[in-house]
């Protein structure tokens, strides 16, 4: 069985320091904002910042920051990463960046590409200035809201009302039954993926489990385990994945967020990599090891020998 606690899911890898415990030391904040050391992550809009290569990030020192800093709706730190201080710059869509010609991405096309530290740096950066994009007047009063404590809090000019970082929960699912499993196709493309949807409000993670599969295929589950989670910033989600048992497998598309339920055997799953005609979840992805986990568990197939990869990951 896979260790779970050691996988490297994307935008999880454990080498990033948060600092935590100094994001209300404003003395110490300022001191990073001017050290030559710290560095610098830009976000402009929702979109990260990669060189022209299409696979280097853009990362700033602290000369090459100081104009935008002045010009950034937000300014985030972000943590010691590989033994330097990392902070997010939030920019609007039309500032300019100075160098080579930039792509702005949604990180989605460099997976596989960039490695597992870069990615979580990265993510992190882009969740926390999307946060501060929606949070920008008070839900209560309407006033403006003010960053304090290192960009992890903010608080509103007027009524004194102060807003933290949330992530929305969301379960993933890998469904079976007698040998096989369920995997469901969105609406455009030929990836088939694990079952998820977002928890609701007053519901446990089991009942999100049951509502969900239920509403999408119509089946209905038990002896539910959770395995692993990983977050996932588009926008600000933290999938928490599960397996579980079908009680039945007469499948139908109830509300309408999948194109086709289908049961797939390992042989299935196996002849349909081969002839191009079944992608999978990026194998760096939750959905993809739960998948592994179940099919690797006779110990006659390792799914590494069939899958390609696929980068394109429709839940957001």
């Amino acid at each position: 069985m896979l260790n779970f606690g050691e996988l490297p899911f994307i935008f999880s890898a454990p080498d990033l320091d948060r600092l935590a415990i100094h994001r209300h030391d404003d003395v110490q904040y300022a001191a990073q904002l001017a050290d030559s050391t710290t560095r610098f992550v830009p976000v402009c809009g929702d979109q990260n910042v990669l060189r022209g290569d299409g696979i280097t990030p853009l990362i700033l020192d602290v000369i090459s920051a100081q104009s935008l800093i002045a010009e950034a709706h937000c300014v985030v730190l972000l943590g010691n990463f590989q033994g330097q201080t990392y902070l997010a710059l939030g920019l609007s869509n039309g500032i300019a960046l100075s160098g080579d010609t930039l792509t702005l991405t949604n990180l989605r096309p460099q997976f596989g590409k960039l490695d597992h530290g870069t990615l979580t740096l990265l993510g992190y950066a882009r969740a926390m200035v999307h946060w501060h994009l929606q949070n920008r007047y008070c839900g209560k009063c309407g006033a403006p809201t003010h960053s304090r404590h290192a960009g992890h809090e903010l608080h509103c000019s007027r009524c004194g009302n102060i807003l933290y970082p949330r992530v929305n929960p969301a379960i993933i699912v890998l469904v079976t039954r007698e040998g096989r499993c369920l995997l469901g196709r969105q609406l455009s493309g030929n990836r088939y993926s694990t079952l998820a949807g977002f928890v609701e409000p007053g519901e446990s993670l089991e009942a999100t489990v049951r509502r969900e599969v239920q509403e999408e295929t119509n089946i209905r589950v038990a002896c539910m385990q959770y395995r692993a989670s990983q977050p996932w910033p588009y926008p600000a989600s933290l999938m928490l994945g599960f397996h579980a048992l079908a009680e039945n497998t007469d499948t139908h598309c109830n509300d309408g967020e999948l194109a086709e339920a289908r049961w797939f055997s390992r042989a299935d799953i196996i002849q349909g990599l081969r002839n191009n005609r079944l992608t999978l979840s990026t194998p760096q992805s939750i959905s993809y090891w739960l998948l592994r986990e179940w099919f690797e568990e006779t110990g006659e197939f390792t799914l590494g020998n069939f899958n390609p990869v696929d980068t394109h990951d429709a839940r957001s």
